[in-house]
């Protein structure tokens, strides 16, 4: 019996390889549809480059992305008992440019990556006097959340006129939907207060994490409920800290969360989103300084638009002096 059930497993892992490796092929306007994700590209721009002595090729800037159209997250857990470091992959999907040339250090591949998935132990409650007795987090997978994107650009050459022939191999053969238990990890030791704190402003430290605070409502940037919002917030929250990495260019930088990780960006229709890649244009900022001391405006490095506030709302706009709701105090927590 037990022999039977071992061949069993083994051949349910050998075919589970062979599903993970059979390759789709995708185009820009033909995704793949798989699990409840849309895999597939977008070509961004489109160029033709001389490579030395070889010739004229096109050179593609492609956005690669996986989005999880399902109303719920979905999960690469961790096997039990097994070093799950070593075995489960992060990985969703990895996309290969069969006629890339990879000439000038350009890209043949692109592979997309689920973000950690953490949960908090609660701490014991008949020791919460003991100073050893704090909450611990354990990472139990990897996991995509509804409705998000996760998306990175690749450069690519081909042969002249050539589009990209590009094949997707869909990675997570065990992505589920989040069991019921807890999906956010206590990122802070919320406080009980009955009034919001009044942050004064004061010049901030730039290579500390800092807070976005808009001068028009009072309300901060954060993704505290999944979504890229401005809202009230409590203090210590890690989803409204935020730390600026600096890019090529004056005052520019990209925007990483210091709770996801996850960068300030937007896609190709200026909606905001978050991303695991600050190499685009798209996840750039330009912190523009304004007359008044530590007050700026986020110019978005390829759109020129402005990060404003409208009807709560946060959007990219061309109309930044609207009743200051493009103005951002920034401060350190």
């Amino acid at each position: 019996m037990n022999k039977m059930r071992f061949l069993l497993i083994f051949l349910l892992i050998f075919i589970n390889k062979l599903w993970a490796q059979q390759a789709f092929t995708v185009t820009d306007t033909q995704p793949l549809l798989m699990n409840g994700l849309t895999i597939g590209y977008n070509i961004k721009s489109q160029e033709v480059k001389t490579v030395g002595d070889k010739g004229d090729f096109s050179r593609y800037v492609i956005n690669f992305y996986v989005t999880n159209n399902d109303n719920v997250a979905k999960m690469i857990r961790f096997r039990e008992g097994f070093n799950d470091m070593g075995i489960v992959s992060d990985q969703l999907v990895q996309f290969n440019i069969i006629n890339a040339t990879g000439a000038r250090l350009t890209s043949t591949s692109a592979t997309i990556s689920a973000a950690p998935y953490i949960i908090t132990i609660p701490i014991d409650r008949d020791r919460r006097n003991d100073p050893n007795n704090q909450p611990k987090t354990k990472q139990i997978g990897y996991w995509i959340q509804a409705g998000q994107t996760i998306a990175v650009d690749e450069i690519v050459i081909v042969p002249l006129n050539q589009l990209p022939n590009v094949q997707a191999i869909f990675k997570a053969t065990t992505l589920q939907p989040v069991p019921n238990i807890p999906i956010e990890p206590r990122h802070f030791e919320e406080q009980t207060r009955q009034d919001f704190p009044d942050r004064t402003p004061r010049a901030a430290d730039f290579r500390a994490f800092v807070e976005f605070k808009n001068k028009y409502n009072g309300s901060f940037i954060n993704i505290e409920r999944g979504p890229i919002v401005s809202t009230e917030i409590l203090p210590g929250w890690y989803s409204a800290q935020w730390q600026l990495v600096p890019a090529q260019g004056p005052n520019l930088f990209a925007i990483r969360n210091r709770w996801k990780q996850t960068y300030l960006d937007i896609d190709l229709r200026n909606n905001l989103q978050l991303s695991f890649s600050n190499f685009s244009m798209n996840a750039t900022w330009q912190l523009e300084q304004t007359p008044e001391p530590n007050v700026y405006r986020l110019r978005n490095n390829r759109t020129g638009l402005y990060l404003c506030i409208n009807n709560s709302q946060l959007i990219l706009s061309n109309d930044f002096n609207d009743e200051f709701s493009s103005t951002w105090y920034v401060i350190n927590p």
